[in-house]
């Protein structure tokens, strides 16, 4: 593999770490948002 094969490796790796963690952590504040708002219908439902 020359260098700029290398290069284009690598760089393509660090894309697809970052778009995981990107991806997760959207994925949990979703959850968190879901948490919340079913949480709160509960709320308002009871009072």
């Amino acid at each position: 593999m020359n260098s700029s094969q290398l290069s284009i490796s690598l760089l393509a790796v660090l894309i697809l770490v970052i778009s995981i963690w990107w991806i997760s952590r959207t994925l949990k504040e979703g959850r968190k948002a879901l948490e919340d708002m079913k949480r709160k219908q509960l709320k308002d439902h009871s009072a």
